[in-house]
């Protein structure tokens, strides 16, 4: 079951914008990696000292393909892909001028199989207790920190992209 929280949002881009509530999923407990392992373990044959090997393995198996430009099929939990975003304002006007300096940074783009996409629907819902319910304020926009040049093989964490 999931449990919902109310969450004041602010409306429009103004200063003088109006607020509204709006349900949210209240996060009451986190599945560490330890339990997440325990849970897979007691579903099959195998120890969780072999699930969490497995584990640890896959990801720097995945990591590695990544970094090759690779998309992963992972079966019923998805896709992997790797991805990038222009830099922005940084369009050209000519296919010869695109370079690695265009590039802002790359990340990965986790796409869902039907079957974890779907696996929410129709799941039972309610209002968590009182004194669970918290309300959120609407994100203050933080100032963006300059960044220092160089960049990194790595993929970063983000969702969403520009193509180039």
């Amino acid at each position: 079951m999931i449990k919902i929280k109310a969450v004041e949002r602010k409306i429009g881009f103004n200063k003088t914008g109006k607020t509204l509530w709006y349900p949210a999923i209240h996060l009451h407990s986190d599945v560490k990696f330890e339990e997440f392992i325990e849970l897979v373990a007691d579903e099959t044959t195998v120890s969780s000292a072999d699930v969490k090997a497995v584990f640890d393995r896959s990801a720097k198996v995945l990591i590695r393909l990544l970094q090759d430009g690779k998309s992963v099929d992972c079966g019923d939990m998805g896709t992997f892909r790797p991805s990038i975003t222009a830099k922005t304002g940084m369009g050209v006007d000519k296919a010869e001028k695109v370079g690695v300096e265009l590039v802002d940074k790359a990340k990965v783009i986790y796409t869902p199989r039907v079957k974890v996409k779907t696996a929410l629907k129709g799941v039972r819902m309610e209002r968590a207790e009182r004194v669970l319910d918290v309300a959120c304020k609407p994100a203050e926009k933080k100032e963006k920190k300059p960044e220092g040049g160089g960049s990194t093989s790595e993929p970063g964490n983000g969702s969403g992209h520009v193509g180039i």
